[in-house]
């Protein structure tokens, strides 16, 4: 057996009325403005293996959006998503400031996802059944 330490428990986000998601809400920066975050919600989804957030967002935190170099995202329905990668932090009260590569699409998308990418950098344990999940800053 393998004993895993989580330091932090979240419930799932609320969707809809009767809907709920494994989700956190997160601030986005620019590393060069800082002053300029945005608070997000953005879906915990192993099934991406890159993070994929709205283009609004990239241009809200002051990113020239088209700047970013290019990434196609594919989803299971073999639809693809255009996007530009660009470096921010994350930053969150329990898990600190995480720096990563985030694609901002070129055109709207439903949700925001931190992808396996994100969880590179956390530890995660997910209880569905009680739709809760456990996190950690990876140390």
């Amino acid at each position: 057996m393998f004993p895993v330490t989580y330091t932090h428990q979240h419930d799932y986000l609320y969707e809809s009325r009767d809907r709920r998601f494994p989700g956190l809400v997160i601030q986005v920066q620019n590393p060069d403005a800082p002053d300029r975050p945005v608070e997000v919600r953005a879906h915990l989804d192993s099934g991406a293996e890159y993070s994929l957030f709205n283009g609004w967002i990239a241009h809200t935190i002051g990113l020239d959006l088209y700047s970013g170099l290019e990434r196609i995202y594919a989803s299971t329905t073999g639809d693809t998503v255009q996007a530009r990668v660009h470096r921010v932090n994350l930053v969150h009260p329990e898990l600190g400031t995480l720096d990563l590569n985030i694609g901002f699409s070129t055109d709207p998308i439903r949700r925001n996802l931190l992808g396996r990418d994100f969880f590179n950098l956390i530890q995660i344990g997910f209880r569905e059944r009680h739709l809760v999940y456990y996190i950690t800053p990876t140390p």
